[in-house]
């Protein structure tokens, strides 16, 4: 079962790590702009197929080492666990290490061809965008709120029943292996846990309402409608990770107040199909922005072109933009939306609910 569940996890993160080059903004390629009449260049396609090429063999050698190890070699549920992720690890060192390298080339082929050097720079605003706008609206993401409010309440009415020793880890087959000593703060820790982490979602999905929508000058449909779509599936996919997330906590919390709960490998099942609803949301996530990627035409001349954004970028992963009142915006590779470092908001949204979590984990200690 362990081996089966992180084989799973591997080999579809394997599959998104293959993708990526061709999921992000054609007009991005490797964390840097590329101007429409370059996004057919011959060395970015190479790029583009030697990135996938090495990842894919890297991927599946060390998919292979995982499986001989499981089987052949006599470790433990611990170390056989730990060899897993590390495999899981490796590959994504693999993945990144090779995006850097192919950043700093593409860079440099930027540089040497001049691209975009004698185009103007054009953003483009819609002012009817936002009354398009399908994201979730905030009664949604209530409704976890509710349930933790109530489990803690619960909890506090139960807690003489809560065994002396309280479970706040469990381990790949469903069982725990980690307890701390009753006290009414450990008692409710896990609830804690869980509000933060609803307040940090509910927090980013209104955070990404608010930022810019951003078309590309010469394709404003098509563009328009990527971001629409876009921002409506995040808004699904966190509000699904939100729900999920609270109905595992729930779970977990009741079988410290009701221990035969646990009997067994009760619990694995919880913990799997947890684990497919969040892969599943990004899969479909991924397969969907394919799906709205806009697509360029050979051989391309456009007078004007979208603002170049590479100084923003650090490594093209990291985004520093003062003048950018967004707070999260689209990554340049990978699925998904990352925050604006120079935005002080990005830092209670995401800062502020770590730091407590932070703070729960220690003092429940």
């Amino acid at each position: 079962m362990l081996l089966g569940v992180f084989s799973t996890v591997y080999i579809i993160t394997l599959a998104l790590q293959l993708f990526i080059p061709f999921i992000v903004r054609e007009t991005i390629a490797f964390g840097v702009t590329v101007p429409e009449q370059n996004v057919k260049h011959p060395a970015l396609r190479n790029m583009k197929k030697h990135y996938a090429q090495i990842v894919g063999i890297s991927g599946v050698i060390f998919l292979i080492m995982m499986i001989v190890s499981y089987y052949y070699l006599a470790l433990s549920e611990f170390m056989q666990g730990s060899f897993l992720i590390g495999c899981l690890f490796a590959m994504l060192t693999v993945s990144m290490t090779l995006y850097w390298i192919y950043h700093q080339r593409v860079l440099k082929l930027k540089r040497e061809e001049q691209w975009g050097l004698n185009i103007k720079q054009v953003r483009t605003v819609d002012v009817t965008a936002r009354s398009r706008d399908e994201m979730l609206p905030w009664p949604f993401y209530v409704v976890p709120f509710g349930v933790t409010v109530f489990l803690i309440i619960f909890t506090f009415l139960h807690y003489d029943q809560i065994p002396d020793d309280i479970a706040v880890h469990w381990g790949p087959s469903g069982e725990a292996d980690s307890w701390r000593k009753k006290t009414y703060f450990t008692a409710v820790s896990m609830p804690l846990v869980m509000l933060m982490m609803q307040c940090m979602m509910w927090g980013i999905v209104d955070s990404i309402k608010r930022s810019a929508i951003k078309l590309a000058v010469n394709r404003k449909e098509e563009s328009l409608e990527d971001q629409l779509k876009s921002r409506k599936y995040m808004s699904w996919n966190i509000m699904l990770l939100s729900y999920a997330l609270t109905i595992l906590f729930t779970v977990l919390q009741l079988s410290n107040i009701y221990p035969s709960m646990t009997s067994g490998n009760r619990l694995l099942p919880i913990f799997i199909l947890f684990l497919c609803l969040v892969i599943g949301s990004v899969l479909i996530y991924a397969w969907k922005k394919r799906k709205l990627r806009v697509t360029y035409e050979d051989n391309v001349v456009a007078e004007v072109m979208d603002v170049d954004e590479d100084r923003y970028w650090k490594g093209g992963l990291i985004y520093v933009n003062r003048q950018d009142p967004s707070v999260f915006v689209e990554k340049r590779f990978g699925v998904g939306w990352t925050m604006n470092f120079a935005n002080p908001r990005g830092y209670i949204v995401i800062g502020l609910p770590l730091l407590i979590l932070l703070l729960i984990s220690f003092f429940s200690l």
